[in-house]
């Protein structure tokens, strides 16, 4: 595969310029632009670099990075949008709009209506976060275009703070998505979109029971209240029906979740014989307790194929060392275990005793070779209860990160 890749901060001047020189690079096949920061940089200079990719028919990956180019508007994505219509032999598309303030809806339309020409198109990645003028509209464009995508194999989507998004949105979106019967890997980001309730959760699960093929989801959503056990349920059930899945990773921040909530995703889970990658955050949740972290913990010990596991706690400052506790005796009974990333940041509940307990649990996993710890501003751990664990790990031969 040919490959070039070109990263500055430039005008449009100096872009056309660079433009030019991609035309005679006619059997290029990946292409990495880094143009993250081009403050200076204007829907002129963006359509010179479409004009250029056009010609470029053999290209099969593209990576375009326009993070806080803060003068790029529909006019400069419709002229890109334009362009990528024309390269029907991609077959993965990363798109970085990060902070690009002046897409509209309109932006989106464009942009998706190319997309749907791109039939050998594999993998989609499309990130709108902090793009503000975006709602339920632009979902909806983006839905039509997925639900024609058919050879769409992974999708990762990011709306994060476009707080104009409802559960209208998330609908139009998931109509989209549950056609897509080859899809393998899902990654969708609606964290801080205020209007997303349980309801718009409740939407998205139902599409995702449709995606059989579905090995690997991932969904972050919350800093907000509006997201309750109901919803997690929602997912919960959808989880279990989806069973050859083997990475789960989900971000629930600052919700309404609670322990009941944790103990419907925990039961959902011991469904899934082939799961190996678990991430869970419920960080900044005063409802979850050791009685939560205990539901979970049983129903992890039955998921004897675990490679990796990544929970983030910080903040629940209602888990305590029997908490820990429960967590550290299921761990030990997961021989497969290579990685484990826990954040216990903030919960100055645990003490060493909680420590001590863990490390217990996690010197009989030989097959660790990732260990990494979070227990920042848990006050009432000792020098002592660190050396005994530092002490402990000493005797696993894998890679260390520990914070306290």
């Amino acid at each position: 595969m040919s490959n070039f890749s070109a990263s500055f901060n430039i005008t449009d001047k100096g872009l056309k310029n660079f433009s030019k020189s991609l035309q005679t690079l006619s059997c290029l096949e990946f292409i990495n632009f880094n143009l993250k920061e081009g403050r200076k940089i204007t829907d002129e200079g963006l359509k010179s670099l479409s004009d250029s990719l056009k010609r470029l028919n053999c290209l099969k990956l593209i990576n375009l990075n326009l993070q806080g180019c803060i003068k790029i508007t529909d006019e400069g994505l419709n002229s890109l949008s334009e362009s990528l219509s024309r390269l029907t032999s991609l077959q993965s598309i990363n798109l970085n709009f990060l902070i690009c303030r002046n897409i509209t809806d309109l932006g989106v339309e464009s942009l998706s209506t190319s997309l749907q020409r791109l039939t050998s198109l594999q993998s989609a990645n499309l990130n709108f976060q902090q793009c503000r003028l975006i709602t339920d509209e632009g979902l909806k464009s983006v839905g039509n275009s997925l639900s024609k995508l058919s050879s769409l194999q992974s999708i990762n989507l990011s709306f994060v703070l476009c707080k104009e998004i409802t559960d209208q949105g998330v609908k139009s979106l998931s109509d989209g998505i549950q056609r897509l019967s080859s899809l393998q890997s899902i990654c969708l980001w609606f964290a801080n979109c205020e209007k997303i309730t349980d309801e718009g959760l409740r939407i998205l699960s139902e599409s995702l029971k449709m995606l059989t093929s579905l090995q690997s989801i991932s969904i972050y959503i919350g800093n907000y209240n509006q997201i309750t056990d109901q919803g997690l349920k929602s997912l919960s059930d959808s989880l279990q029906i989806l069973s050859f899945l083997r990475s789960i990773d989900l971000m629930f921040v600052d919700t309404e979740i609670t322990d009941e909530g944790l103990m419907i995703l925990s039961k959902s889970l011991e469904s899934l014989n082939f799961l190996q990658s678990i991430s869970l955050y419920y960080g900044w949740n005063e409802k979850i307790t050791d009685q939560g972290l205990k539901s979970l913990s049983e129903s992890l010990q039955r998921l004897c194929p675990l490679q990796s596991i990544n929970f983030n706690f910080s903040s629940c400052q209602k888990i305590t060392d029997q908490g820990l506790k429960s967590l550290s005796e299921s761990l030990k009974r997961l021989n497969c275990l290579q990685s484990i990333t826990l954040n216990f940041r903030g919960c100055d509940k645990i003490t060493d005793q909680g420590l001590k307990s863990l490390s217990e649990s996690l010197q009989r996993l030989n097959s660790l070779q990732s260990i990494s710890l979070n227990f920042e501003g848990c006050n009432k751990i000792t020098h002592r209860g660190v050396k005994s664990l530092r002490d402990g790990l000493k005797k696993l031969s894998c890679l260390l990160n520990l914070l306290i």
